[in-house]
């Protein structure tokens, strides 16, 4: 019975800790399909009585179209843009030997150091000279260099466990250090590359401060454009405020649906290899 009653343990702290995990986002369905009048009813409503779309259709009629584009480029890019620098960045840590390379690496994950707070004005005051402030460059470029401490240290766990050998045995069939890095080591580091992937994405998907502040009404993000579309003169609509939540949650949800094996793997490759 010792192992049976373990287990069940188990399962019951995994089940609160998803119950907790999900509970905002099903707070946030609940309201949307409530009706003004419950989402500021005094007690709270817990459940809509009549469950209502009309919060959705109020979001759709507005500009929650753009923001999803502007998001959708933002975010895709600079991902790319940071994948392709982190991978390239995390093999030179993880196999080369260079002078002044623990101080590189220090100084790469430095730059995760500072709270974005004491970033917003510099970097303004950069992107402003650059005539960037109010184009999807000004927040692609932060992103872009902001989610690389990350990304590096995450890929280079995946690297050092891939065998030097494997290279070695490529370069005495006369493969180049670059052939060997694209057709062997890549290929053997597709589920760290997809994870970090995600993990950049939703953090580029979900960023606010920057979009804030480095935006115009015409390159608003998703996460400010919740903001714009629930506002009204002197209220806040809660209901499509939740509704363009929802809806601002569903990509994510699809992404890593869709990529479901390819994340677990990733996320277990290290405990699996050890």
């Amino acid at each position: 019975m010792k192992p049976l009653t373990r287990q069940t343990l188990l399962y019951l702290a995994l089940a609160v800790i998803i119950v907790v995990q999900f509970l905002p986002l099903i707070w946030a369905l609940l309201t949307s399909l409530m009706t003004p009048q419950e989402t500021t009813s005094i007690p709270a409503t817990l459940w809509p009585a009549r469950p209502t779309l009309s919060s959705y259709i109020e979001a759709l009629q507005g500009d929650i179209g753009r923001y999803y584009l502007n998001s959708i480029v933002a975010s895709l890019v600079s991902t790319l843009v940071t994948m392709v620098l982190a991978t390239l960045a995390a093999y030179a840590f993880a196999r080369l030997r260079f002078r002044w390379k623990r101080l590189a690496l220090l100084f790469v994950v430095s730059l995760s150091l500072f709270p974005p707070f004491s970033q917003v004005i510099p970097l303004y005051m950069v992107l402003q000279s650059l005539h960037l402030i109010g184009s999807l460059l000004a927040l692609i470029i932060p992103y872009s260099v902001f989610g690389l401490p990350m990304a590096i240290l995450i890929l280079m766990a995946f690297l050092q466990e891939v065998p030097f050998e494997y290279e070695e045995a490529a370069a005495l069939d006369g493969m180049s250090r670059l052939g060997a890095f694209v057709r062997i080591v890549l290929p053997m580091i597709i589920p760290g590359l997809f994870t970090t992937a995600v993990i950049v994405f939703v953090g580029d998907w979900n960023e606010y401060l920057f979009a804030l502040n480095y935006t115009t009404t015409a390159t608003y993000t998703l996460p400010v454009g919740i903001v714009i579309l629930s506002q009204t003169e002197f209220t806040t609509n809660f209901g499509v405020l939740s509704a363009a939540m929802v809806m601002s949650v569903v990509p994510l949800v699809a992404l890593i649906l869709l990529l479901e094996r390819r994340i677990v793997s990733g996320l277990t490759a290290g405990g699996l290899k050890g």
